[in-house]
Parts: structure tokens; sequence; C-alpha cells
């Protein structure tokens, strides 16, 4: 059995870690440039495309669509880095003999750290995504259609927190992959989030990519994530919010399940080996 209070205390030494090494507020405004240059980057190159080519015609609906997908790619791409940050900490940095950890695994303080790391995340993508919005509507002159009142916040909170299993997944997989790596651990989240920034629709729909690769990336459940998210702050979008939640829940409960597997043959695995020594974790 996981002890809540292990994981909660994993939790808030995550908090901890990635905001109180200046004042929090400092650190969390910090952390939303990130994803907001993201958005910004994204949308005024959009913008640019459509104003000097004339076989292109400027829809903001379109741009819409790629501000929201470019924030909450930002957002997983966000969370992906911290299995990595932890397990790298707990090896080379002798973190792991100066906290709680179960006899039994570091999953607990790994699952931990993606859950404070996850709502951080939540927060400042949000934050960069009501930037963006209401700068590129000036910069641009534009009216950017989004859907915002309690109704359309509230159906984004339940996408979002549709895709914590999608995110701890993705940490679990990389989390095992770190346990034994020496070199490339600090670039394989980079990579892991650029193939999900072709994979999941973030800047366009996964239609044109090459069949049996846009079957396989629709019912990836960041893809089913970002297509509800859209469905509830865009309109027209066409897509069915709720059977995308359904989707990127299961989807993301199906590859936890896998990746907490994986997690766990590779920690025993490196206990046997030394990789991880068995009196400390």
């Amino acid at each position: 059995m996981i002890s809540v209070r292990s994981l909660m205390a994993s939790a808030w030494m995550g908090i901890q870690h990635d905001l109180a090494w200046t004042t929090p507020l400092a650190s969390l405004l910090l952390q939303v440039v990130a994803p907001f240059a993201s958005a910004m980057s994204v949308s005024i190159i959009y913008w640019f495309g459509t104003r000097f080519s004339p076989a292109l015609t400027f829809d903001a609906a379109r741009l819409a669509f790629v501000m929201v997908g470019s924030t909450l790619y930002a957002h997983v791409a966000a969370y992906a880095w911290v299995p990595t940050v932890a397990i790298a900490e707990g090896k080379n940095l002798a973190v792991f003999p100066h906290i709680y950890l179960t006899s039994r695994s570091t999953a607990v303080y790994v699952t931990g750290r993606m859950f404070s790391a996850f709502a951080i995340s939540v927060a400042t993508s949000m934050m960069a995504l009501a930037t963006a919005y209401y700068v590129l509507g000036s910069m641009l002159h534009a009216a950017i259609p989004l859907v915002v009142n309690p109704g359309s916040v509230a159906l984004l909170a339940v996408a979002l927190l549709a895709n914590l299993p999608g995110a701890l997944a993705l940490g679990y997989l990389l989390g095992a992959y770190s346990l034994y790596a020496s070199k490339f651990e600090w670039s394989l989240p980079g990579y892991v989030a650029g193939l999900l920034m072709v994979f999941s629709g973030a800047l366009f729909s996964t239609s044109i990519l090459p069949w049996p690769l846009s079957t396989a990336a629709d019912y990836l459940p960041y893809t089913q994530f970002i297509a509800a998210a859209r469905s509830a702050i865009v309109p027209g979008t066409g897509v069915d919010y709720w059977a995308s939640i359904v989707f990127s829940l299961i989807g993301g409960l199906l590859l936890m399940g896998f990746s907490l597997w994986v997690y766990l043959a590779a920690e025993r695995r490196a206990r046997r080996d030394g990789v991880l020594d068995r009196r400390l974790a």
C-alpha cells in the first residue's frame, strides 16, 4: 500500500524544490515564461504566415486552435522533466538518503514529485494562456474566439484532471529510463516532448499524419486531453468533449498501469545490480 502521508510529503518536497528557491510568487511567475513564449511564438508565426502568403487567409479560430494547443503542449513538456530530475538527484546528489522513502519503492517519491509538478504546470500554463490571449488580441487587433465563463473553465479543469494518469504514465517511463541512464537522460524529456508536439494534435490535426501513425496518435491520452480542452474553450471544434475525456482517462489509466510496472521492474533490476543502494532507496 502506498502511504498517503509519504505521497503528500514527497509532493510538498516537490513544491519546495520547484518554488522555494526564491520567493514562491516570483518562481511561479518565472515558470509562466516558457508556456507563454510557446503560445506567442506559434501564434505569431501563424499570423505572419497568413499575412504575407497570398494562398492563406487569416482565421481567428485557427489562431485560437494553435494558441491553446501550444500552451497545453508546453504544459505536458513542463512536467515531463520532473522524473529525470528526481531520479538524477536521488542517485547523484545523495538526495535519497536524506528523505523518507518506503522500504519497497522509490515510486512514492517520484509520484509525489509528479503531483507537485503537475499542479504547478497547470497553474503556469493557464496563466500563460490568459496572458497570451490578451497580448495577442492587443497586438494583432483580432478577436480571438475563446469561451471563458464558469462552465467552460470547469470543463477545462476536468480535462486537465483527466490527463493526470497520462502525466504519471509519462513520468514512470522516463523515470525507469533515468534509473539506468548515465547519458542523455537530460535530453530524453525534450525528445519525448518534441514527439508529442507532432503526435498529440497540439499544432495541427493528427489526420494529416500517414496511416497508421494518425490512428495511433488519435488514441494517445494526450491527444484526447488536448482535444477535450479545446472543445471546452474554443467554439466550433466539432469534438465530442465527453468522449475525449473518457478516451483520455481510460488510455491514461491503461498506460499508467503499464508504465508503473515498467518502473518497478527497472527499480528491482537497479537494486539487484547496485545502481540503487538497497540500504538507501
